[in-house]
């Protein structure tokens, strides 16, 4: 891992931070009361089950609201200044979360009337702070990634799951890609929407005309654009001419030739499409 990287845009949207937050709180308190670690029920010996499990609740509480006050400073960096912290960053926040977090089950330790020195009791509150937080922060950067990658994918092969995107996820996704299918409902070409310009077609072949680098490129599929349509027409391409879709982000302006109109498409290559008169009301409907 290359610490001066930056830290993936996922760890910093707000349904991952509250997730975090929430799944461990709920693996700690579930941990420490089946697991005990540390010899912790020998702490407070003259504690029943449920006073033990009020015990660890609060501890448990303490601990995430100095995680949730971390989560939320480290939040609010990344959308007002847009700072996203790299790798070395992020682990030395996630070391110093943990020790606010001992000193503050020190602080409570000493309220209850521990004797032990407090640097001591400092020490082992570390340790056990660390083994408790550390997993379930593991596990979490294992899922995160996964279901980034995963709504990536879906987005790419046009899965769905979008809706589930929140604004800040959506930053992290892939760019909005636009799916050719042939006749046979196959996937053949697909290409960012941004850099798609217009549409062709011919017979049973459609030409898909996009931007590449310096030049305009095109690719040539067997299908028709009654059959994309429906769907095209709900990303914004829209039929102008029966040989013809275009992409309204690229409609520069409207002209009159004529009888008819002609489309100008914001372009590296200048390219002005027809729009007979059965378009043109959508066009300009769509247009406002």
């Amino acid at each position: 891992m290359d610490i001066r990287r930056k830290i993936p845009r996922y760890f910093l949207t707000k349904g991952n931070l509250v997730r975090l937050v929430v799944l461990t709180a709920v693996f700690s308190l579930v941990f420490i009361n089946l697991f005990m670690p540390f010899n912790s029920r020998n702490w407070l010996p003259n504690l029943d089950d449920v006073r033990y499990f009020l015990f660890s609740s609060v501890l448990v509480i303490l601990g995430m609201t100095v995680v949730a006050v971390s989560r939320v400073i480290l939040y609010h960096s990344y959308t007002t200044k847009n700072r996203r912290p790299s790798w070395g960053t992020y682990l030395l926040w996630v070391a110093v979360e943990i020790a606010a977090m001992s000193l503050t089950f020190c602080l409570f330790e000493v309220f209850l009337g521990d004797e032990r020195h407090f640097l001591v009791l400092w020490k082992v509150a570390m340790a056990n702070t660390a083994f408790v937080i550390l997993l379930p922060y593991s596990v979490l950067t294992l899922y995160f990634s996964w279901d980034d990658k995963n709504k990536r994918l879906n987005k790419i092969t046009g899965g769905g799951g979008d809706e589930h995107y929140s604004e800040e996820e959506s930053k992290s996704a892939a760019p909005q890609m636009t799916h050719f299918y042939d006749s046979k409902g196959d996937i053949k070409f697909s290409v960012k929407q941004s850099d798609l310009v217009y549409i062709k077609g011919a017979d049973n072949y459609i030409t898909i005309f996009y931007e590449d680098g310096e030049k305009l490129a095109k690719a040539m599929i067997r299908s028709t654009l009654k059959q994309l349509e429906p769907e095209l027409k709900t990303r914004g391409i829209i039929r102008c001419h029966r040989s013809y879709m275009v992409n309204t982000n690229r409609i520069k302006l409207l002209e009159k030739k004529g009888d008819g109109f002609m489309v100008k498409l914001d372009s590296i290559v200048p390219v002005s499409v027809p729009i007979t008169k059965s378009f043109v009301t959508d066009i300009y409907d769509l247009l406002g």
